[in-house]
């Protein structure tokens, strides 16, 4: 083992957090354990509330986003936290813990063989869901003959999603047909530009910021001593640790794969909830409106804003253009919600805060969605809401003509404008 790591595990020893009253073994419950997986938090479908429109005023058209559903990893957290756990095993320095741990993440690693960044099944019927809900809640603006017009991103999980949500649409709605196109414009288009080269440095600030937080909040010896023998450690302690949180993170997503694994079992209570912050203000600072990096984030949705508005001005003039369904990424979706100035997953708060002020497992879930539902009455005036994961959302400096409906021409101007960032930063 490398003297580095060894004096590096020293320090560790002589700053050990606290831990709980019954020595940091006690955990959450399920549902709560969930939540501290981030952007990996499966959606929850909670009941559906709708306030009713102005009088005269009848649904007639949805521009859609949505984040694909759950999947599984896109990255080499299994197969590495996989890697350090088999290097202590060939040499004999697993603890009974750490043997009943290898057995685990070699389920996870196996699961993802070919499959990395896949669609889970728990994925395709959240789609499936999420479609009969909405048809469900808007049945006159999917009646009659009428167009879906789907726009996606490149990647399966996407493609998947879009095709479980489209097919349970079509349905519930028979008479519907489907327009599908994606592509790298699109790819560009529904998750953001490529980086210029001042974003590429802002994005390795933004990396070097979240690692120098995880540093300060997680202790990794505890759990490397429970797992390994004394004389053994990974050679990157933290980042064995944070693969490992990230692997328990993903079974929720994998829950018809994987039945029989939790990972979570390994870490203490105090342990989840460093860990838990530590992801959370990782994905917050690289999707959403922190103070630290948000203009960055959110110039980036420009494009698809503007593309909100010119399909929905067609969709207005056409008449038979039912709903604009977009699917990708949190990359497209969470920025776009700040440029918007959604209250809630748009708020500009530190990053370090945003686990409590902005926390991802809410905003920005597995299959997280952005619909805008298009009322019109009998003199053509067009009113919108905003339903952000099926949930009415308020718009911030933008005044309702009654909450949560606001002037189309109203929304129309914050979409075409250059950013607006004091606006939708304010609050």
């Amino acid at each position: 083992m490398r003297t580095t790591t060894i004096v590096w595990l020293a320090v560790c020893a002589a700053v050990m957090f606290s831990q709980t009253a019954d020595g940091g073994k006690s955990r959450p419950s399920s549902s709560d354990l969930e939540r501290t997986a981030s952007v990996y938090h499966s959606y929850e479908f909670n009941p559906i509330v709708d306030t009713p429109a102005p009088e005269g005023f009848v649904p007639f058209y949805i521009a859609h986003y949505g984040r694909h559903g759950s999947r599984r990893l896109t990255g080499a957290f299994a197969s590495d936290a996989l890697e350090a756990l088999e290097k202590a095993e060939r040499s004999g320095y697993l603890t009974a813990e750490g043997v009943s741990l290898i057995s685990d993440v070699r389920k996870i690693a196996e699961a993802h063989k070919g499959m990395m960044g896949q669609l889970a099944e728990r994925g395709a019927e959240e789609h499936r869901m999420l479609a009969r809900r909405m048809a469900a809640r808007f049945p006159g603006v999917f009646a009659g003959e009428r167009r879906v017009r789907c726009q996606s991103s490149i990647y399966p999980r996407v493609l998947i999603s879009q095709a479980n949500f489209t097919m349970a649409l079509k349905n519930a709605a028979p008479s519907l047909s489907f327009d599908f196109i994606t592509g790298d414009k699109f790819q560009d288009l529904l998750n953001g530009p490529q980086l210029s080269r001042n974003e590429v440095n802002a994005d390795a600030r933004i990396r070097e910021a979240v690692n120098a937080y995880a540093a300060r909040a997680i202790n990794p010896l505890p759990i490397i001593k429970r797992c390994f023998a004394p004389d053994f450690a990974p050679e990157e302690p933290l980042k064995f640790v944070r693969d490992l949180f990230v692997c328990a993170s993903i079974c929720q997503c994998m829950s018809r794969e994987l039945t029989d694994i939790d990972i979570y079992r390994y870490f203490q209570a105090d342990e989840i909830d460093a860990l838990s912050k530590a992801l959370a203000v990782e994905d917050y600072a690289a999707f959403a409106n922190s103070m630290e990096f948000g203009d960055i984030q959110l110039c980036g949705s420009r494009n698809l804003a503007r593309d909100f508005a010119i399909l929905a001005e067609e969709a207005i003039a056409d008449g038979s253009i039912a709903a604009d369904l977009r699917f990708g990424h949190d990359s497209g979706l969470w920025p776009f919600a700040g440029l918007l100035g959604l209250e809630g997953p748009g708020d500009r708060v530190p990053f370090v805060d945003s686990w409590q002020k902005c926390p991802a497992w809410k905003w920005m879930p597995m299959a997280s969605n952005l619909q805008i539902v298009f009322y019109r009455d009998k003199s053509g005036e067009v009113l919108v809401k905003i339903l952000y994961n099926e949930c009415e959302m308020h718009i911030k400096g933008l005044s309702a003509v009654i909450w949560p409906y606001y002037l189309w021409r109203d929304v129309r101007d914050v979409l075409t404008s250059e950013c607006r960032l004091p606006r939708a930063n304010g609050g």
